[in-house]
């Protein structure tokens, strides 16, 4: 999450109702401004983060800030294929721990978190969709749990693992260990609802799938 208050941001990560300190930032122009926050989330993006709540109680400061990524660093809306970016605007302020901490607790908070994962699941849906009608891409498509388990455990690296509820509720032992392994190397997962339109899909796959790295 981002807080952005004038020429001031302050950055935190969000984990359920738990959150970590980021960078406090202050500059003197929004442009700087809007450039180190972009700097400051650049890791996190490329570590696998892929849901930015940005916090202001003005939606000015969040336009002006949307206004200069288009402008400026497209790749983190464009991205390429899962490594993109979806961004959420938040109408409270966010600038020390007292309000992030009344921020978590609140159910817009929680619905829109939701809706932001919602879009970044729709996308990585169309990115499988892309894989499986290319012969090339089907190639970097695992189905199944023991063929995944090996290349993981084996130091292959995954861009993204997808697994319904249903499945891992009857390999819990194994899809528990297997989501830690990866999530420690900063790989996106999700846990989908078997009876959601992508729970379904997943479903005709066996109920888990893997998107292996591409070069």
């Amino acid at each position: 999450m981002i807080g952005i208050q004038g020429l001031e941001a302050a950055t935190w990560e969000v984990y359920s109702e738990s959150v970590k300190r980021g960078q406090k930032i202050g500059e003197a122009s929004p442009y700087k401004l809007y450039e180190s926050i972009v700097d400051a989330v650049r890791p996190k993006i490329k570590q696998g983060v892929k849901t930015i709540l940005v916090a202001s109680t003005d939606v000015k400061d969040y336009a002006s800030f949307m206004s200069h990524v288009e402008r400026h660093q497209g790749w983190l809306l464009k991205g390429w294929e899962v490594n993109k970016a979806t961004f959420e605007h938040v109408p409270m302020a966010a600038m020390d721990e007292r309000q992030i901490r009344e921020i978590v607790k609140t159910s817009s908070f929680k619905k829109r978190l939701s809706a932001a994962s919602s879009v970044d699941l729709r996308h990585v849906m169309e990115i499988l969709e892309e894989r499986l009608n290319d012969p090339n891409g089907i190639e970097t498509l695992l189905f199944s749990l023991g063929e995944i388990e090996s290349h993981i455990y084996g130091g292959g690296e995954a861009e993204y693992i997808l697994v319904t509820d249903q499945f891992h509720e009857r390999h819990r032992r194994r899809t528990h260990r297997l989501l830690q392994v990866v999530a420690n190397r900063s790989t996106q997962t999700s846990i989908v609802p078997t009876d959601t339109a992508a729970g379904a899909r997943l479903t005709q796959f066996g109920g888990l799938v893997c998107l292996i790295k591409t070069p």
